[in-house]
């Protein structure tokens, strides 16, 4: 008991005394601390940015997966196209269809035709010219002079189309019955309805010239259309065959791409 007594009153004599001593150890502590803050304090911090270029190449490396697949016996309709928009025919051939033949036939005709008919025309034109002959001279089939004898009156609108149009002359000649007491001979009606008989069939061979030119338009344009039908249809039963499989992922922390046609057999 009084070992006990003794303990307690050594404890309520020491304890105050540490307390003094640790509360006059942090006055210590924050006297000495209190200048380095305030200079910590004082200082503007610097702030440091730092940037970092990425490059990155994108297209066909070493890891790309596309490929390049040829189908056996597919037809670009495309090419049909524009085969037969400049050979009519061409692209019916090429997606294997014997059709193409009767195109180019019919080109060849066309444009023989064409020929044959311009040149024809150009012939009875310039026969028809040869038989009226130089309306300045009054021995020609037609003249300034004869005319002028025979109505009275001078042709002046045809002087002006011989100076300066001799194609308009030539047809105003052809279709103005005013025109005829200017022609030679003792009927000079005979000799008009010759010069209209060949300026006549002269533009009718323009004419069928000019009909065979639309057709040869006309054969191309179709032709082309039917040539994209021709490898359209063509391609039909291989695209019951061909899949098209998409995917993609991620490999070495790049994004990637993959497209493939499938033939089932």
């Amino acid at each position: 008991m009084r070992r006990a007594l003794l303990v307690l009153v050594l404890l309520a004599t020491t304890l105050p005394a540490r307390a003094t001593q640790l509360q006059a150890t942090g006055t210590e502590l924050t006297s000495k601390l209190a200048p380095v803050m305030l200079r910590g304090s004082a200082q503007v911090p610097q702030l440091w940015l730092a940037q970092r270029s990425i490059d990155r190449q994108w297209g066909v490396s070493e890891d790309s997966t596309y490929r390049t697949i040829d189908v056996q016996g597919w037809k670009s309709e495309g090419l049909a196209l524009a085969l037969s928009s400049a050979v009519p025919g061409a692209g019916q051939l090429y997606a294997g269809e014997g059709s193409g033949w009767v195109y180019m036939v019919s080109e060849a005709l066309g444009w023989a035709g064409r020929v044959i008919t311009r040149h024809r025309g150009n012939q009875l034109r310039d026969q028809a010219a040869t038989f009226v002959g130089d309306p300045t001279d009054s021995t020609s089939t037609w003249s300034f002079a004869r005319y002028a004898s025979a109505s009275g009156g001078a042709a002046t609108l045809l002087e002006q189309l011989w100076a300066g149009d001799r194609e308009s002359f030539y047809q105003a000649l052809a279709t103005d019955l005013s025109y005829r007491p200017g022609f030679s001979g003792s009927n000079p009606s005979v000799a008009f309805e010759s010069y209209r008989g060949l300026r006549e069939s002269s533009q009718n061979r323009f004419r069928q010239s000019r009909v065979l030119e639309m057709a040869l338009w006309v054969n191309h344009a179709v032709s082309a259309f039917d040539a994209l039908r021709a490898a359209h249809f063509h391609n039909l039963p291989l695209r019951h065959t061909i899949d098209l499989q998409l995917g993609g992922g991620v490999r070495r922390g790049e994004p990637q791409f993959r497209a493939a046609l499938v033939r089932r057999f």
